[in-house]
């Protein structure tokens, strides 16, 4: 291609080369002027209190955020903690147990363990063994359970209901006949006839 071929001049290359010369004008404009910049001396110390300070208000403000994030989690362990507790205290241990078998037949073996393990504590308070508590949490009565005799029997529907609330493997058909033969055995224990 020869040189004649190339376009020699077009409005992008005015508007570049007139932005270039106002770009040199203006440099050229600041260069002799003098600005008046202020001696300002900062102790040190002062910078570092200033940091910390910084990274004060970043950290509460991620705490924040945090606490807002995980709020709504929190109130929900909160509500599932205290109302079997307070579920319990609605029906006796018969009522649960009933329940228990309803939700068996209809396969829900997840909501029959949850009624076994209500059934439990029901039938520990009308025994006077260890009377529900609305505070108390699984871990809690796990320790109570300890003086009982037979604690493994208990353990094994208080370790079941923590994985019902907690834990995400699904509860079968296994799981619900181990934790009625454990509660079968439970209340014969109990039983003073």
């Amino acid at each position: 291609m020869t040189t004649e071929a190339f376009q020699q001049n077009s409005l992008d290359w005015q508007l570049r080369l007139f932005s270039q010369r106002v770009g040199e004008w203006v440099e050229v404009r600041l260069a002799d002027t003098q600005l008046p910049v202020p001696n300002v001396q900062i102790s040190p110390d002062w910078i570092v209190t200033l940091c910390w300070i910084i990274l004060a208000a970043i950290a509460l403000w991620l705490i924040w955020q945090l606490v807002n994030l995980l709020a709504p989690q929190l109130r929900q362990v909160q509500v599932s903690r205290s109302q079997p507790q307070v579920a319990a205290r609605s029906l006796s241990a018969a009522e649960w147990l009933k329940q228990a078998q309803q939700q068996q037949q209809q396969g829900n073996y997840r909501e029959a363990c949850r009624s076994l393990y209500l059934a439990m504590l029901q039938r520990l308070d009308e025994t006077q063994q260890i009377p529900i508590a609305a505070s108390r949490t699984d871990g809690e009565y796990s320790q109570c359970v300890r003086q009982l005799s037979q604690p493994q029997l208990y353990q094994l529907l208080i370790q079941t209901h923590e994985q019902v609330c907690f834990g995400s493997q699904p509860i079968t058909i296994e799981n619900f006949r181990s934790c009625q033969q454990a509660y079968e055995q439970i209340d014969r224990t109990l039983d003073p006839a």
